[in-house]
């Protein structure tokens, strides 16, 4: 028997269509428009994308090409050669139309987490049981912790919707497909979001190394057969590595030719791959790295130590980062860094330990869990986290309470499914203020610390419970590859 949900109402499906057109139609679309007296109300980054695919046709520089607003696109070239055909259409137009479209991703990204979600209870009688009581209030929790960042990503006319889509899709193929051809097509998607930016690959890298564990092993209750996790690791694997070379090489070269492309790719490796500081990038693009929407753990210590220095120790005005030429700050400190760059690794050490405890299970939930925590380490470690990339949070927050709840800890559940929420609305609440001191980069670090901790206590206590009676090995879950 599947798991249902309750029905949705035509009436508020109406309202929200409607909402949204309005929207779109009014303030969406006026930020399209190019004022040559104003270009800084020309307030979309989709004319990035547009105006680089039309120079890549056309043989020119497109890593020189820049928008209305000054800014450049710093991405393999595939993205832009796919929303080049737009550049023909006004500014206004062009965003007009990718409004609608990220709309229907929207839609995509809803309907992929609800197959996840199905199978997971499909799999699991005890979670099937106690999603009675987390819904709705878990998906009102989670829908509030990405309400704003995807009205933000659908206001600026970014990406974000379109990546979280496509991570979704190649997740749910993989981990509910039953065959070497569903997981092929969930490596290849999932390629996706790495072509069109680079950071995507730590997720990506880390459902790889998640299966890694049950291929390598014994069967185990609740896992799938070792033959089926070997296939599924090898068809995903080879997925990914087939999406690479399809979108970064085969696609591109049939669109503009072998020679051009591969210049392109040189010049795009030079100019973002070859710098260390990934911070830089984003300065060459011509946007500004610390501005309080970047909400990265870096950027957010960096705000937070300026801003105390300033009010308790007679520093500077930390709000002097975001003007051309500021002073030398508190936290220009090249110890700083270091910290910064020892706490990081830190996170991916502790993420890779509970990696190999969820990925030893080998169940559905623990691999899509995962997942999700490798989302939060992506915007944790990137140097660049705008607000609108923390909709990333979004399957954390729904899948995280669901683990601890069946590992028997509902208490830490409840918290851990209330902070997203809280950090998120705060920040775009009070941007100015809690953005300044960093809030939602470093309470998601927190989260993301906080989760791993919980990970490992759950896990250690399934083990001791193993082996104080090795007939109760946790919660009663049907094998992978025989769930209906």
């Amino acid at each position: 028997m599947r798991l249902t949900l309750p029905a949705k109402s035509p009436r508020w499906t109406i309202v929200l269509i409607v909402a949204l057109t309005i929207w779109g139609l009014t303030d969406v679309r006026r930020r399209g428009y190019v004022r040559p007296e104003h270009p800084e109300k020309h307030r979309t980054d989709l004319t990035v994308y547009t105006g680089a695919g039309a120079a890549f046709y056309d043989g020119r520089p497109a890593y020189d090409v820049r928008n209305p607003r000054g800014w450049r696109y710093l991405y393999p070239p595939m993205f832009a050669l796919l929303l080049a055909p737009l550049d023909a259409l006004a500014p206004q137009d062009q965003v007009t139309l990718w409004f609608f479209l990220c709309v229907l991703f929207c839609w995509g990204c809803y309907r992929e987490t609800r197959l996840i979600l199905h199978r997971l209870c499909d799999d699991d009688d005890g979670l099937k049981a106690r999603w009675g009581h987390w819904f709705p209030w878990l998906g009102l929790v989670a829908l509030t912790a990405g309400l704003l960042p995807v009205l933000n990503c659908l206001q600026r006319g970014q990406v974000g919707v379109l990546k979280l889509y496509l991570m979704l899709l190649g997740v749910r193929l993989i981990l509910n497909g039953r065959s070497y051809r569903a997981w092929l097509g969930g490596g290849i998607v999932l390629a996706g979001p790495i072509v069109l930016k680079v950071v995507p690959a730590l997720p990506v890298a880390f459902l790889l190394f998640l299966q890694l564990p049950a291929a390598l092993r014994r069967t185990v209750p609740g896992g799938p057969s070792t033959a089926t996790a070997r296939r599924r690791l090898a068809g995903s694997t080879l997925g990914v590595a087939l999406g690479i070379v399809l979108f970064c090489l085969l696609l591109p070269a049939a669109l503009i030719g072998w020679k051009a492309n591969l210049g392109y790719l040189d010049t795009w490796s030079q100019l973002v791959l070859a710098r260390r500081d990934g911070a830089g990038v984003d300065e060459l693009a011509g946007k500004e790295t610390y501005t309080v929407r970047n909400q990265s753990l870096s950027n957010a210590v960096y705000r937070l130590g300026n801003f105390v220095s300033h009010k308790f120790a007679g520093g500077p005005d930390d709000r002097l980062v975001e003007q051309p030429n500021p002073p030398a700050m508190a936290m220009d400190a090249p110890v700083v860094k270091k910290l910064l760059m020892e706490v990081r690794l830190a996170l991916l050490l502790g993420l890779l330990t509970v990696g190999l405890r969820l990925g030893l299970d080998g169940d559905r939930l623990g691999l899509a869990l995962g997942f999700a925590l490798a989302c939060v380490a992506m915007l944790v470690v990137s140097p660049i986290s705008r607000g609108h990339y923390f909709m990333f949070l979004v399957p954390a927050a729904l899948l995280l309470p669901l683990w601890l709840d069946r590992r028997g800890m509902p208490r830490a559940a409840n918290v851990i499914a209330v902070m997203p929420a809280v950090l998120s609305v705060s920040h775009y609440v009070l941007l100015h203020q809690v953005g300044r001191m960093g809030l939602l980069g470093l309470g998601t670090a927190c989260w993301l610390t906080a989760a791993i901790v919980l990970v490992g206590v759950a896990g250690r206590r399934v083990e001791e419970t193993r082996a104080c009676d090795p007939e109760q090995v946790g919660p009663r879950i049907r094998p992978v590859d025989q769930a209906a």
